[in-house]
């Protein structure tokens, strides 16, 4: 939290894949609470990088649906955050971005069909991999501000992270869409497949674009609100937006006061 550089050996270590959901097997990243301080961040070392990993999908078939759902939406996010971040213009990290969250939400779809497709399984994990091996954030800025939002969250409440996740991101891109308009008309047309003949201006695309992600965490029966992960006591929102890292890679950084609007919002 001072800033100093992570100076250690760690010990070597290789990772079996039970829950695809935040690639720690292709990439140097913890994500730590401090229990006394309910702060939450992620940090990265390079020597922590797993010297192997196995990757075998018959490991995930015994994951509760609930882990699933949460799991597979979390990948969801790791792609819009370094997507929705500079630049705006095409480039090719973002041309993988959206082949891997189309064919994300293709996976998703079947996998509620038949979590036990283990063809759907494997392809999930892989998704996983690609998401957090930071091939597609090379070049971009990278957000994460809703990943910062829900850590909080859940450092205040103990909330599930992918669920957190999926209330949270419809409501932060109704706020930020006009500041990466461009690539916000792209995630319609590219990644939910929308026509722009359909829509007056690419405002209302872009809008449309929300709204069909809005649509999707709701078909895979996801929670939409704050409630339905648990968070009862609107008094503590306060304290929670005030407790956040602000994303200067955002297209437009938040105040706290629009992280407290944001999760009334979400209530």
């Amino acid at each position: 939290m001072d800033g100093k550089p992570m100076e250690f050996d760690p010990l070597p270590c290789g990772v079996v894949v039970t829950m695809p959901a935040t690639g720690s097997e292709v990439n140097p990243c913890a994500v730590l609470t401090n229990t006394e301080t309910n702060i939450k961040c992620d940090r990265g070392y390079a020597k922590i990088n797993p010297l192997f990993a196995v990757m075998d999908p018959r490991y995930t078939l015994t994951m509760p649906i609930r882990q699933l759902r949460a799991g597979t939406f979390d990948i969801f996010s790791h792609l819009m955050e370094g997507y929705f971040s500079f630049p705006i213009e095409d480039n090719a990290s973002d041309d993988v971005a959206e082949g891997l969250m189309h064919g994300l939400v293709r996976d998703f779809r079947l996998a509620m069909k038949d979590p036990q497709d283990l063809h759907v399984r494997a392809s999930i994990m892989w998704h996983a991999s690609l998401a957090e091996n930071n091939v597609v954030k090379m070049g971009k800025t990278k957000d994460f501000q809703a990943h910062n939002m829900e850590h909080q969250l859940s450092a205040f409440t103990d909330c599930n992270h992918g669920e957190g996740l999926a209330v949270l991101h419809p409501t932060y891109y109704r706020h930020i869409y006009k500041d990466g308009l461009g690539k916000f008309v792209r995630f319609a047309t590219e990644v939910w497949r929308l026509n722009p003949a359909d829509y007056e201006n690419d405002e209302a695309l872009a809008l449309a674009g929300i709204d069909a992600l809005d649509a999707f965490i709701r078909e895979m029966g996801l929670p939409t609100t704050l409630r339905e992960l648990g968070i009862t006591d609107k008094s503590q929102l306060r304290e929670i937006a005030d407790s956040c890292f602000i994303s200067q890679g955002a297209f437009r950084p938040l105040t706290h006061d629009e992280i407290l609007e944001i999760y009334e919002e979400c209530f």
